[in-house]
């Protein structure tokens, strides 16, 4: 019975592990890429394979946002512009851009984000 179960969950475990890493995205990996925009604006991109789940992109975009935050900084952001997910060849490939304003300060009357 315990080799059967190791039988199925081999599989799972190696798909598992190919699911993209916290990285830098280079040239023959997926992960994050940011750019400065304007003076307090960032754009934070987060592209992953179809292992990665929709969630942990988002996961992974926004800790990056906070560490670009941080990075330059800044102690809270706003996210002005999201977009996500595209196809490639019937195959689904998850990614976030998120654009970024971040703030040293709280602002009053808009909600955001702690970096």
């Amino acid at each position: 019975m315990a080799k059967i179960k190791y039988f199925f969950l081999a599989p799972l475990v190696v798909l598992m592990s190919c699911a993209t890493l916290y990285q830098s995205e280079g040239l023959f990996t997926n992960g994050y890429s940011d750019l400065r925009a304007g003076q307090d604006t960032f754009v934070v991109t987060f592209r992953a394979n179809e292992h990665t789940s929709a969630e942990k992109v988002e996961k992974y975009a926004l800790r990056r946002a906070a560490e670009v935050a941080r990075q330059n900084g800044y102690r809270y952001f706003v996210i002005i512009d999201r977009m996500g997910e595209s196809k490639k060849q019937h195959l689904y490939y998850p990614s976030l851009r998120l654009t970024i304003q971040c703030f040293k300060e709280r602002p009053e009357g808009i909600q955001v984000l702690k970096a």
